[in-house]
């Protein structure tokens, strides 16, 4: 008999813990400067795309996902995020394209480029689809997750422990690509799924000061480092940071909660709105960025900054809004914006 708890019903601390991950974002796009210099970003991209990513593993049913055709994953997917995905990357392509002609910069280059490497925050659906694909591959082949799980980990060490100046080329070309060197998290929250992830999180709770304290060795060191420059130790310390990080998260998530603890989960203004966030948080990632992207655009960030955090923090508001109240309201809507 298999101990993977079901996922039948909506657990609202999935979506509590969603909403807080696209909030750091909507927050990390908002800020300006380098992530490697602006402390803020630095330490929101430490941990809130691993932890988004490993969550979102865990969230797929191995079983369904190992019983799937080829076709009907594609289908699945399409519909879920692919269309949505589509649309959102030709608003903004387009309007890059757009200004590029305007500019005399249109090319084909310039165009195989933008469907090569998706503008900005783009990236994560083409990225997430080829894991899906990835994972169904190894579930029909059976390959031995924990081995695909230790090799995806050994990469991500590699990618963020050495520069890629002293790697191989053709190491360091696969390993700076986000589809490989994040696979590794999306791998653990699949794993922690099966029967042996389930066992392994059950022994945690003979354990339970450690890992928050690992978290925060961890975090300590890494954001001590702050800059471009990699090492075993800084790498070392953002590859254990995010590994428990999730362990944690999804342990808390399995959680069996009591219906006085799903009203807790729910109380307040906040709760709610970010429960609310993370039930819709597809369309608030693909669409928070467009105040930015247009202000960017007019290089108002530059000219006159707190015109850009005003205008860029009002609009991605009224954007989030826009997206939790017209969810339901529309079937074509649903299709086409939520996915659903």
């Amino acid at each position: 008999m298999s101990n993977r708890p079901p996922i039948t019903a909506r657990n609202p601390r999935v979506d509590l813990l969603r909403g807080w991950l696209i909030l750091l974002v909507i927050v990390g796009h908002i800020v300006l400067g380098s992530v490697h210099e602006q402390f803020v970003r630095y330490a929101i991209y430490a941990f809130h795309m691993p932890l988004f990513i490993g969550l979102t593993g865990y969230l797929l049913n191995p079983d369904k996902l190992a019983s799937s055709s080829l076709i009907a994953v594609g289908a699945r997917y399409w519909w879920r995020v692919g269309l949505p995905f589509l649309i959102a990357f030709a608003c903004f392509t387009g309007i890059l394209l757009l200004h590029a002609q305007q500019e005399g910069r249109f090319s084909s280059s310039l165009v195989l480029g933008y469907l090569v490497t998706p503008y900005y925050h783009l990236w994560f659906v083409p990225t997430l689809i080829l894991w899906v694909f990835g994972f169904w591959l190894a579930l029909k082949l059976r390959f031995p997750l924990i081995l695909a799980l230790l090799g995806s980990v050994f990469i991500t060490a590699v990618w963020s422990m050495f520069a890629g100046v002293s790697l191989p080329h053709i190491v360091a070309l696969l390993v700076s690509k986000k589809v490989v060197y994040f696979f590794s998290f999306f791998l653990l929250g699949a794993w922690l799924r099966t029967d042996a992830g389930v066992r392994w999180l059950r022994s945690m709770t003979v354990i339970n000061a450690i890992p928050p304290a690992i978290i925060l060795i961890s975090a300590a060191v890494y954001l001590m480092h702050i800059g471009p420059e990699k090492s075993v130790l800084k790498g070392g310390a953002w590859l254990m940071m995010n590994c428990v990080l999730i362990l944690v998260s999804i342990k808390w998530i399995q959680t069996r909660l009591s219906a006085k603890a799903n009203k807790t989960v729910r109380r307040g203004l906040m709760s709610n709105t970010l429960v609310a966030m993370g039930r819709v948080s597809l369309p608030i990632y693909l669409w928070h960025v467009v105040p930015m992207f247009l202000l960017k655009g007019w290089d108002i960030h530059q000219t006159q900054p707190w015109i850009y955090y005003l205008v860029s923090v009002v609009g991605a508001s009224l954007i989030v809004a826009a997206l939790l109240k017209m969810e339901g309201k529309n079937r074509l809507m649903d299709r086409l914006v939520y996915g659903i």
